[in-house]
């Protein structure tokens, strides 16, 4: 039986040791999509994809902090202020994707946003919760991709630039290949890196503004993407006419991942994930405390203990003896 893909790490801990990674389906990263998505969108979507993993097909809709989005996003060089956040959300709504699927011998294609709903208005921003859904059709290929990319969430995060971020989901793709290439053309590069159309025709230019750039940022930081890369113009003629990628991995990445498919523990990493819901019920449990707070408090707590069955109700839990025995804050 085939493994499928899972996240590993924890996105809402910014660590060297143990990075967090997401797999994104190759066609969120290259195929059809369009509107007026940014990229620190790309980077929103990705994260609250790793965050709320074990929720899809679950539970329809999402609620997670901004004030703690945002710090994760400070963490790794972004903006203090929160209201990025909820423009990003509205953004993702209006960018479509075309992706296909199947129902037996058939095959179809799809069209949906990046998130199907979030709630964004003055009353979810007073309460600081961004609510969302990622559309129902979308999740068993977030689930299931065939082909991915596996996105470590932090070194995303740090990337500059929409240019660079695509280009690293880009090689992403092609790091865990038996011959870990990617060779494009011209034409399909600058699709896929949304280069403006009639922007930097000549592949000097091209080259100059956008790939240099986007592999100068990518290959500073070898131990957060994972790999160094290789540029090498392929030319048809005279003219430059593809470009081929070559990706080695760094010596801690593959020892990481030879130590994890050696292991009898399953491919992602053995964190204490709560769903995003149960903040709801930690704040009944603990009227007036900061559940945040208590969150880190508890996973302190639990370090070196045994794994719970049921995480979300142990730390219910233990915001209700906390509660009890001190009191309001």
């Amino acid at each position: 039986m085939r493994k499928l893909p899972v996240p590993t790490g924890n996105p809402w801990k910014v660590t060297d040791n143990d990075p967090a990674t997401v797999p994104v389906p190759l066609p969120v990263v290259i195929v059809g999509i369009t509107g007026p998505y940014t990229e620190r969108d790309r980077k929103l979507w990705a994260f609250l994809l790793a965050a709320v993993w074990d929720e899809l097909g679950t539970k329809p809709i999402h609620e997670l902090s901004v004030t703690k989005i945002n710090q994760i996003f400070r963490e790794t060089g972004g903006d203090h202020n929160t209201a990025w956040v909820w423009d990003a959300a509205k953004r993702l709504v209006e960018t479509k994707i075309i992706f296909e699927t199947s129902d037996g011998d058939e095959r179809y294609e799809g069209i949906a946003s990046l998130l199907s709903a979030a709630a964004v208005g003055t009353k979810a921003r007073e309460t600081g919760f961004l609510r969302f859904e990622f559309p129902a059709m979308l999740i068993p290929i977030l689930k299931d991709p065939r082909r991915f990319s596996r996105l470590r969430v932090h070194f995303l995060l740090k990337l500059s630039g929409k240019y660079a971020v695509t280009l690293y989901e880009l090689l992403e793709s092609a790091a865990n290949k038996k011959d870990p290439t990617l060779t494009a053309s011209l034409d399909d590069l600058r699709q896929w890196l949304k280069v403006p159309e009639g922007s930097f025709k000549l592949y000097g230019d091209f080259r100059r503004w956008v790939i240099e750039p986007a592999l100068k940022q990518i290959n500073k930081d070898p131990s957060g993407a994972g790999f160094r890369v290789d540029m090498k113009p392929i030319k048809k003629g005279r003219a430059v006419d593809r470009i081929r990628f070559t990706l080695q991995k760094t010596d801690d990445r593959a020892r990481m991942e030879s130590d994890l498919k050696n292991s009898e523990m399953p491919l992602f990493a053995d964190t204490l994930r709560l769903s995003t819901v149960v903040f709801e019920k930690a704040r009944e449990a603990a009227p007036g405390w900061d559940v945040y707070a208590l969150e880190q408090e508890w996973r302190e707590w639990m370090a070196g203990k045994q794994k719970p069955d049921k995480p979300d109700q142990a730390f219910i839990g233990f915001c209700r003896q906390k509660h009890k025995k001190e009191g309001r804050p």
